[in-house]
């Protein structure tokens, strides 16, 4: 019986997650968003494609990820694709009252946490299909760092690309490339979950105020603490798309100025718990209609 239960629940869970995902794909804003995002980095990263052409080197899709999610003016970009894509959460479900009736509130809240990790996930696997399709037919499948991810970093200009790449090279010089990659998609999903739900308790808290808003903040204060207050490097601790890049956190255990990946973590999960709270405390009396 227990077992069933468990299942159940988990299938209900599934389709709250399975109908936002619906609501969300029957936006034309969100496809927009996707469409551009991928002529933006075909754009953006064509030098690096003529390069690669030209030189007949291969470099892999995640040195490219790196790269994007770490140069300041593609990162933001991204974040700011995915801020678009999730601002309306959590979706407005006139038909939901036959579900509730049938579950829970609990339950509801729990899919609306699943549809987060999903669409978090699916964001950045959409991100590196988009990177693959840049490179290709160049592409690496080692698990080292290749000759041309490295030249493009030191002399950008001698590979005939115009961009500024940014990425801390002593991350590359005493740190594994899976090392590297798994801390930088942790911090990726650690930092689009968050940002989920906070946006989720926003609107649960004003139910007809800017979800937007909670992404304006924080790509802001990214700009600031990297490029206006840079020489304070204590505002870093605070921001949380500035610790979403593995480049602005500590290289090793001398150096005690930067974040660590592990206060990065902390952070950026401490903050999604508080949204959570914000959202279990509104949730008797939130209103599902709109």
């Amino acid at each position: 019986m227990a077992d069933k239960n468990k299942t159940k629940m988990a299938r209900q869970i599934v389709g709250y997650a399975r109908l936002n995902f619906h609501m969300g794909m029957r936006q034309g804003k969100n496809l927009a968003v996707l469409l551009c995002m991928g002529c933006f980095l075909f754009y953006y990263l064509g030098g690096i494609r003529e390069y690669l052409a030209v030189s007949r080197q291969t470099t892999g899709v995640q040195e490219l990820f790196l790269t994007v999610m770490n140069t300041q003016y593609t990162a933001m970009t991204v974040w700011a694709g995915y801020l678009l894509v999730i601002c309306d959460i959590p979706y407005s479900e006139k038909g939901i009252y036959p579900y509730l009736i049938r579950t829970s509130r609990k339950k509801w809240l729990l899919g609306q946490i699943f549809y987060l990790l999903l669409i978090s996930v699916s964001y950045f696997i959409y991100i590196c299909l988009v990177l693959a399709a840049v490179i290709f037919p160049y592409i690496s499948v080692c698990y080292s760092w290749t000759s041309a991810f490295v030249k493009m970093l030191n002399a950008p200009w001698r590979c005939g690309i115009e961009n500024n790449l940014s990425f801390t090279f002593s991350l590359i010089k005493h740190n594994s490339q899976q090392i590297v990659v798994g801390r930088q998609f942790v911090l990726c999903l650690f930092a689009s979950w968050m940002l989920g739900m906070l946006t989720m308790a926003i609107h649960m808290l004003w139910k007809n105020g800017p979800g937007i808003l909670v992404g304006a903040v924080a790509l802001a204060c990214d700009y600031l603490v990297t490029a206006v207050l840079d020489a304070i490097v204590g505002l870093r601790y605070f921001s949380p798309l500035t610790l979403s890049r593995i480049s602005a956190l500590s290289t090793s255990v001398n150096d005690r100025f930067n974040p660590s990946f592990s206060y990065a973590c902390l952070f950026l999960g401490g903050l999604f718990v508080v949204s959570l709270s914000i959202s279990i405390w509104k949730l008797r009396r939130y209103e599902y209609g709109r």
